[in-house]
């Protein structure tokens, strides 16, 4: 397999688990490689460590979920593997810039997440 290849199947891996609890042993023995050098071409091909990805992709679907459904902001936070409400909300702001609560009663995020 090509690290392209590679790259590709961890990559739908990841987006198919994200509500998982998602080690990076899973997901190098996904594509047959040792986690040191699955994670070194990983961060070559996405400028992003494995952990990063996987955080950013998480604090997207929950972001679709906050200005889609009406879960409690908790039940979001737990769903997608945040330890707390409290880590949630912190690397939320950090991403988007205003705590969950502020950017699902923003109209403007729900237009960006309508067909998403």
């Amino acid at each position: 397999m090509n690290y392209n290849a590679c790259i590709r199947k961890s990559i739908e891996y990841i987006n198919n688990n994200l509500d998982k609890k998602i080690g990076l042993e899973d997901i190098a023995g996904k594509v047959f490689l040792s986690k040191f050098h699955f994670h070194r071409i990983f961060h070559a091909a996405t400028g992003k460590s494995v952990a990063e990805y996987i955080r950013r992709r998480r604090l997207e679907k929950a972001a679709r979920e906050l200005v889609n459904t009406d879960s409690k902001i908790v039940n979001i936070a737990l769903k997608y593997q945040f330890s707390s409400q409290e880590s949630f909300t912190r690397a939320f702001k950090k991403l988007y810039g205003v705590p969950p609560r502020k950017f699902r009663k923003d109209p403007n995020n729900s237009i960006a997440f309508m067909a998403a």
